[in-house]
């Protein structure tokens, strides 16, 4: 009894451990491998690298490219006004009836984008 059992349970792990490898390797197989979103969404640019790199950012405008890259799919969502702060830049999402739906930050230091609420 004990070695049927212990045969199922080796059994039951070679399983496991073929179809974790066989994901795995569809997962290479793929045109782009997304990492999954757990501070906003990732992406791969030529300048930037993956987002949430750490990438210094020292003007406006290159706050506005980061934000325009993010936002890049919601094609009725704009970027306002871009304000400097000291340690981030403060700008303005607005919708396509110009109403300013969020507020976001994007960090000086690291370039990580996240909401003021």
């Amino acid at each position: 009894m004990r070695q049927t059992i212990l045969v199922l349970l080796l059994c039951f792990i070679t399983f496991l451990t073929i179809s974790e490898t066989l994901y795995g390797q569809s997962l290479i197989h793929q045109e782009s491998i997304e990492c999954q979103p757990t501070y906003g969404h990732y992406w791969r640019s030529d300048k930037w690298g993956w987002y949430g790199a750490k990438k210094v950012v020292r003007t406006p405008a290159e706050a506005r490219e980061i934000l325009e890259k993010f936002f890049m799919l919601h094609r009725s969502i704009k970027i306002g006004r871009i304000r400097e702060r000291a340690w981030f830049f403060e700008a303005e999402i607005i919708n396509r009836r110009g109403v300013v739906i969020d507020l976001v930050l994007i960090d000086k230091r690291t370039g990580r984008i996240r909401s003021k609420f």
